[in-house]
């Protein structure tokens, strides 16, 4: 099938899975707990959600090692960092397959550090792979498909959205993001209310991998928790401009109702953003390393789960065995677990609040 893209206009809220088959937040103080010391109230979730993704990492360990096998497209989760800007030039974001050690928490140039107005625009949107779009559509796990299936674009597809934005410097001196703090004021914009979130518990000092964002009972039919998941991490800067390059690849584990008793929806998802910031000139202020507006782009890579991967690869049975099941095809099942079925495009504008830290 041939690439294809349209305009924002044309992409209604999620949009995506409808479009495939054809206010400002209010800045308050964010709830951090350290992921050491959580509640236990979210431990029969965490044994539903084990156990229900047993097949996808039992198909997930067979498709890799199929695709490491058979292809050498899937990249490893550590490799060559000096890369990320050739691929993202390509549109090459196959997805990371192991890591030889946990990725470190991200850090950021000195001159993003401060807060933020942010306000973010829906760009458009591509199906570069081989299955059609109508069918990839009856399928919940695509990201983007569903609301809240992108913790970071919980919409996609939807109208202006602007939020608080904040990177701070930790006592060794590097820059981050206060991920607690963004992604709180990210649910209050795209679900239109400042109590949409219960609390964001990360703590980058106990594990910069793992994030829980816990959401206000009765806000939202698609999630009471989401657990972020992060398998990868790279950057690297452009000379030519300053503009700095950040990717993270997520298996994100949305928790909700269902309409069995005592079992909560357990729904996995997986995907890569990459985001770019790129610092603009300001005529008006001429000191030197201080920037008051970013340019920012978001790239987002859905991929479909790996028993979904057998189940859209799988071919007929023969004629002669017509009442036999479809056929797994693991080469093909392999190139598309670990190859992007959607791709998203987001640009955002931060301008400076207050004064440069």
């Amino acid at each position: 099938m041939t690439r294809s893209s349209v305009a924002s206009a044309a992409f209604t809220p999620s949009h995506a899975a409808r479009c495939a088959s054809g206010r400002r937040a209010t800045t308050s103080t964010t709830t951090r707990r350290a992921i050491a010391a959580r509640s236990t109230d979210g431990d029969d979730d965490g044994a539903n959600a084990n156990a229900s993704l047993r097949v996808s990492r039992r198909c997930a360990t067979w498709l890799t090692a199929a695709a490491l096998a058979t292809s050498s497209r899937p990249r490893a989760a550590d490799g060559a960092q000096n890369d990320l800007i050739a691929r993202v030039r390509a549109k090459s974001f196959s997805k990371p397959v192991f890591n030889s050690s946990k990725p470190r928490a991200q850090t950021y140039p000195a001159w993003l550090a401060g807060e933020w107005d942010a306000t973010v625009d829906f760009a458009g949107y591509e199906f570069p792979s081989a299955v059609p779009k109508e069918v990839l559509a009856r399928e919940p796990t695509v990201p983007g498909f569903q609301k809240l299936s992108l913790a970071f674009i919980p919409d996609v597809g939807s109208d202006r959205r602007g939020y608080r934005m904040r990177f701070v410097q930790t006592a060794k001196g590097d820059v981050v993001e206060d991920r607690a703090f963004n992604l709180t004021e990210v649910q209050r914009a795209y679900l239109a209310r400042d109590d949409a979130v219960d609390g964001v518990e990360y703590d980058p000092d106990v594990d910069p991998n793992r994030t829980t964002i816990r959401y206000k009972s009765g806000v939202t039919n698609n999630a009471e928790r989401i657990e972020l998941f992060t398998n990868a991490r790279e950057s690297e800067t452009r000379a030519s401009d300053g503009t700095f390059f950040a990717s993270e690849a997520f298996r994100q584990v949305t928790l909700g109702y269902s309409t069995t008793y005592g079992v909560a929806r357990v729904q996995p998802t997986d995907y890569q953003h990459v985001w770019t910031y790129t610092p603009l000139e300001d005529p008006n202020d001429d000191r030197e390393g201080v920037v008051n507006r970013v340019k920012v782009t978001l790239s987002t890579a859905g991929y479909v789960q790996p028993n979904d991967a057998l189940k859209l690869t799988a071919q007929a049975a023969p004629r002669a065995n017509a009442n036999a099941a479809p056929v797994p095809q693991v080469g093909a099942a392999s190139s598309l677990a670990f190859e992007p079925v959607v791709l998203y495009s987001h640009v955002m504008t931060l301008t400076r609040v207050g004064c440069v830290p």
